[in-house]
């Protein structure tokens, strides 16, 4: 009998934490939106994005503010602020308070491209390519000469439409010299010459650096590091005139 009665209050006791559960959850559906939340997540202080400016699309376009909980869309919301081309990813959702939360990853520009037509554009790291702004320009890597490519926003330089353009090993170059701090501290400017190949500035001395295609991309950035930090090393970068990394295993210096 004794083991009967547990059983009943035990289950009358789960019983009541469910219905307590549903009663909470009605109520916090019924309540209402209170404020909206931004936060950007980027690299650096500054950036494409302002947390005010993306709060007031928000409001204008999703009016959430005032509503109850349960007539909210996030995944409209996360639409809405997505269609923003500076935008790489955009989490929305409610929090226990009823406020609106919009998590925002900014893109981050790699290289800015320019065409044969002087028209310009920025790659992320991921290779998409977005506009230019009017409220913020980072300073990346720039690449122009002979780049025979009509840029479409959001499309990916791997896309079809740019396979036989200089723009995805143009991106590939760019993300290897970013990534080596050494190369990045040395390199101002990318530039495609009429052959179709890859020629590289300094960013101290007159001297070009041909690279060629994209063969041995590796071996190549490898032999220039070691290069210039030998010649460095002994104040010699005045001395050439140009620097060529098309030959394999080797490199080719002519002075001036």
């Amino acid at each position: 009998m004794k083991k009967v009665l547990s059983i009943l209050l035990v289950s009358l006791f789960a019983l009541a934490l469910v219905l307590l559960a549903v009663y909470g959850f009605r109520q916090y559906r019924d309540q209402k939106v209170g404020r909206i939340l931004v936060h950007i997540e980027r690299k650096g202080n500054r950036g494409f994005l302002d947390g005010k400016a993306m709060k007031a699309i928000i409001r204008k376009k999703n009016p959430v503010v005032g509503k109850p909980l349960k007539q909210v869309n996030v995944s409209q919301i996360e639409k809405t602020v997505s269609a923003n081309p500076y935008v790489k990813e955009a989490d929305a959702f409610l929090n226990l308070f009823g406020d609106l939360m919009v998590n925002v990853t900014e893109r981050t520009a790699l290289l800015r491209v320019y065409n044969r037509q002087n028209k310009s554009c920025y790659v992320d790291e991921e290779g998409n390519l977005f506009p230019l702004s009017t409220s913020f320009a980072p300073r990346v890597l720039p690449a122009n000469g002979y780049i025979k490519a009509k840029f479409d926003m959001g499309t990916n330089v791997f896309d079809k439409k740019y396979r036989h353009t200089s723009l995805p090993v143009l991106f590939l170059l760019a993300r290897k010299i970013v990534g080596n701090p050494f190369l990045r501290a040395n390199t101002s400017q990318l530039f495609v010459n009429s052959r179709g190949d890859v020629d590289l500035f300094p960013e101290l001395g007159r001297y070009v650096i041909h690279f060629g295609d994209s063969s041995e991309m590796n071996v190549k950035l490898e032999n220039l590091e070691a290069f210039c930090k030998q010649v460095f090393a002994h104040g010699g970068w005045s001395k050439y005139r140009s620097i060529h990394l098309e030959f394999t295993n080797q490199i080719v210096c002519t002075k001036k």
